[in-house]
């Protein structure tokens, strides 16, 4: 039985992190990746479910309405016989300790990044830099904490990995090239190791990799 549905889209990548928790944890549901920007969200029924207008979402097979990526991954990681939560709380708050520093630690850092050179904010070099060397510093800090054990709390796949690993997915695909990848073998493992997991390969596909770190590139000057 369904455990309820994702709304998402085919390529969002915290839509394709929730898949890959259903997934793994063995969790059957059911998903709609057809939402659309500035259509989907803004129709009456769409609102009267998620007023925020945002996705991911999810409906859950007893009709609660939920929204935000931490809170669907977590609802359905609990399904799960996995263990995808741990065993015992101290585990628990670690993995939610993991989960947030992906979101918050490196995910944050790169959209900072990212907006600054596709131009959804104003170039400001300093500023790009120091969200570089702050997404560097949280990629030193989860290298070392790999470097004595393959998972980032217990001894199988959490919640905790498959979350950090579908931000270092995403950042691998744009921001971290070859120097930086080469910097932090550890990190590239786990996302190797949970990438080509048989459950969660067929959703992510095979992994892409920058070749450099993108720079800012001016836009030309009108000619006078």
């Amino acid at each position: 039985m369904s455990a309820g549905k994702l709304h998402s889209t085919a390529t969002q990548p915290t839509g394709l992190r929730i898949k890959a928790v259903a997934a793994f944890g063995g969790v059957q549901i059911d998903t709609d990746d057809t939402w659309e920007y500035g259509v989907t969200n803004q129709s009456p029924e769409w609102l009267a479910k998620f007023p925020y207008g945002k996705i991911p979402t999810f409906e859950t097979a007893s009709g609660l309405n939920l929204y935000e990526t931490i809170a669907i991954a977590r609802h359905i990681a609990s399904l799960s016989k996995n263990s995808l939560l741990g065993t015992s709380p101290e585990e628990a708050a670690q993995i939610d300790q993991w989960v947030s520093f992906g979101d918050t630690e490196l995910s944050a850092n790169g959209s900072f990044v990212r907006y600054m050179l596709n131009g959804k904010y104003p170039y400001n070099k300093p500023i790009d830099n120091y969200y570089r060397d702050r997404n560097a510093r949280s990629l030193k800090y989860l290298e070392s904490h790999l470097a004595t054990r393959t998972y980032l709390v217990s001894e199988r796949i959490t919640l905790a990995d498959i979350s950090v690993a579908s931000v270092l997915k995403s950042q691998c695909s744009w921001l971290l090239g070859k120097e930086e990848r080469a910097a932090h073998p550890n990190t590239v493992r786990l996302l190797e190791t949970v990438a080509n997991q048989p459950a969660i390969k067929p959703i992510w596909g095979d992994l892409v990799y920058v070749d450099k770190a993108p720079q800012y590139v001016p836009p030309a000057k009108p000619k006078k």
